[in-house]
């Protein structure tokens, strides 16, 4: 049996859109992303430079997909992620697919096995 890490949500050290701070694991991401941003826009680094690195560690923050609040937090952070053109469509949509997975597996492992009755013949 698998055990389930949920993540906590991290301090929230700056000002975040309110539609994202309604989830902490969206709200862990954007930190995140604005932290790196704002990082290395100090070390002199240009705006796409600066977004690149940022785009990064918003997925670095992405929550493990393990877990049922995991998985719904993790595909939060992607529908926010690519609202915000933090990750494209096609990764995204494969992001996605592999929560769905996870949630299926999640969902099997939790379902108690029925045992089938044996032929009488």
């Amino acid at each position: 049996m698998t055990e389930a890490i949920e993540t906590t949500p991290a301090p929230i050290e700056t000002k975040i859109p309110f539609a994202a701070a309604t989830n902490p694991g969206v709200a862990r991401c954007v930190c995140a992303w604005i932290r790196v941003n704002k990082a290395e826009r100090a070390k002199g680094r240009s705006k796409f430079e600066a977004s690149c690195a940022a785009d990064q560690a918003y997925r670095d923050a992405m929550p493990p997909l393990s877990g049922d609040e995991n998985i719904r937090d993790f595909i939060a952070c992607v529908t926010h992620a690519m609202l915000n053109n933090i990750i494209l469509d096609n990764s995204g949509s494969k992001l996605l697919y592999a929560a769905q997975v996870a949630h299926t597996t999640t969902r099997s492992q939790s379902k108690p096995r029925v045992a089938k009755p044996e032929n009488a013949s």
